[in-house]
């Protein structure tokens, strides 16, 4: 096929001019847009592989996930597709130079410098294609061009689903992918470029043999052999990245290829330093230039303080004017805690006490009271009124009816030390009826009821008397004569014998 289609047009655009290489995934040739008239890069499916058509939809997967990326240090694809012929291919921008392998193989140990320089821009194109999730699952000295000028170019991108045994090469598949392949991940990114910087640097593959097996073997049998065995030269820290990168355990490794490009950031960094030190490029002063700075930098500073103090002077009587509006701040009151401590120190008062205290007696105001109910006649209630009711006592009802004297030897209802009962004027008539209490007979010490008149309007309520006290009996008033004692006759006194 390669013969067949070499001079021959793609998709009716792009001419196939010359072979860079060929695998049983992909050819890769160098071409010609036909409208453009613009150098291009074609990867054709081979004809072998291109009747299973799931190697088509593997192939054309790729060129789409490769598609996805854009960076200065990737081979950009331009267009993908199958044409009419049945040619499934692939478009890459130009690749100019020539791959890393033809490279290494020309200088089999490559400068220090040089390596580190295309190792940065490698770990920067792959790196990029992770913050896609994009690995490339292959990667190896083949897939990545440099140009005259060092420029790095790498391509494949998304290869991973075409990588088997017998196409991709397995001295720079990692461990992992040896076992269960194609079981790649970032780390296995980062074993690739371990190895690959490895080779530049030594001239050698740290593990080489011809299939995955054999390569697994040895990488799981021995460290790989020292860089310092091959070279003296190399700076003392790029071992150690190497060593790192490229071990067995995925753990072991970076964990990302952003943090393998940092290393070898710095590590240029200090290289780049320490070749510069060892050259003597560092400038040198003489003792008078040294002698001069300081004298120039003292007399500026003096310049500086003869401005700042007689110039720029201030006169330190100068005072600031207070507003002539403004009022003192002080407190009337300072927060002492005198009169919080008095107070705290006072004896607890009772409730009468708090009332008596708390209540304002006027002139005009009479204290209020009837003997019963402190808070009557409209005054102020005297000490010890009670405090769990309103001004005036909620729901408080004045007393009616009347004062009845009973005998208290006749009465059940009424106890042996008192002869005084209270009967109330019932709410919903304005008239009460009074029973009429049967007469007794008077006798020595007891007193006489009157009989009360039906329908009367109750006279006012009455003080009692005190409690335990009796009250006054009305003896009955006999007629007798001075003298004698007799009854009067005729109601008329007696006359005297």
């Amino acid at each position: 096929m390669i013969n067949d289609i070499l001079g021959k047009l793609v998709a009716d655009k792009y001419r196939i001019e010359s072979l860079v290489s060929e695998s049983e995934s992909a050819d890769i040739y160098l071409g010609r847009h036909e409208v453009l008239d613009t150098p291009v890069t074609v990867k054709i499916l081979p004809l072998a592989s291109a009747v299973d058509g799931r190697w088509v939809t593997r192939f054309v997967d790729q060129a789409r996930a490769a598609s996805a990326l854009s960076h200065p240090n990737i081979l950009n694809v331009t267009d993908f597709g199958t044409d009419a012929k049945g040619i499934s291919y692939a478009v890459f921008e130009e690749a100019k130079g020539k791959t890393l392998g033809s490279f290494i193989a020309d200088e089999p140990q490559i400068d220090e410098k040089r390596s580190l320089n295309i190792a940065r821009q490698i770990a920067a194109a792959v790196a990029a294609a992770h913050a896609k999730k994009i690995i490339h699952g292959g990667l190896a000295p083949q897939f990545i061009y440099v140009d005259d000028s060092d420029e790095v170019k790498v391509y494949g991108f998304g290869a991973s689903v075409l990588h088997v045994a017998g196409d991709a090469d397995p001295r720079y598949l990692s461990p992992e992918q040896c076992t269960a392949f194609p079981a790649a991940d970032e780390r296995s990114d980062v074993y690739s470029l371990g190895v690959i910087l490895y080779e530049m640097l030594s001239g050698v593959v740290p593990y080489d043999g011809a299939t995955a097996a054999g390569i697994l073997a040895k990488q799981n049998a021995e460290p790989p052999p020292l860089l310092s065995a091959f070279r003296r030269d190399l700076h003392a820290d790029i071992e150690p990245i190497v060593l790192t990168a490229i071990a067995a355990d995925p753990e072991r490794r970076y964990p990302n290829m952003a943090a393998c490009a940092d290393a070898l950031e710095l590590l240029s960094g200090s290289a780049k330093a320490q070749v510069k030190a060892a050259a003597g490029d560092a400038p040198q002063r003489n003792i008078w230039q040294t002698a001069f700075i300081v004298l120039a930098g003292i007399s500026l500073l003096a310049v500086s303080l003869i401005y700042l103090t007689s110039v720029k002077k201030t006169d330190p009587t100068t005072q600031l004017v207070a507003d002539a509006g403004s009022l003192p701040v002080q407190p009337i009151g300072p927060a002492t805690g005198a009169q919080e401590e008095s107070l705290a120190k006072l004896p607890a008062m009772t409730d009468a006490e708090i009332m008596a205290a708390t209540m304002t007696q006027t002139p005009d105001m009479v204290p209020g009271g009837d003997g019963y109910n402190a808070w009557a006649n409209g005054g102020a209630p005297p000490a010890g009124a009670p405090l769990n009711q309103g001004i005036p006592p909620v729901g408080y009802v004045p007393p009616g009816g009347q004062y009845y004297t009973v005998d208290p030897n006749g009465s059940q209802f009424m106890p042996p030390d008192s002869g005084v009962i209270l009967v109330p004027v019932p709410a919903n008539t304005n008239t009460a009826v009074k029973p009429t209490p049967t007469p007794k007979t008077p006798g020595a010490n007891t007193a006489v009821q009157p009989t009360p008149v039906p329908n009367a309007t109750p006279k006012p309520m009455a003080t009692p008397p005190p409690k335990g006290d009796k009250p006054a009996t009305t003896q009955p008033q006999k007629d007798k004569t001075p003298t004698t004692g007799k009854p009067a006759k005729n109601g008329k006194p007696g006359d005297p014998e």
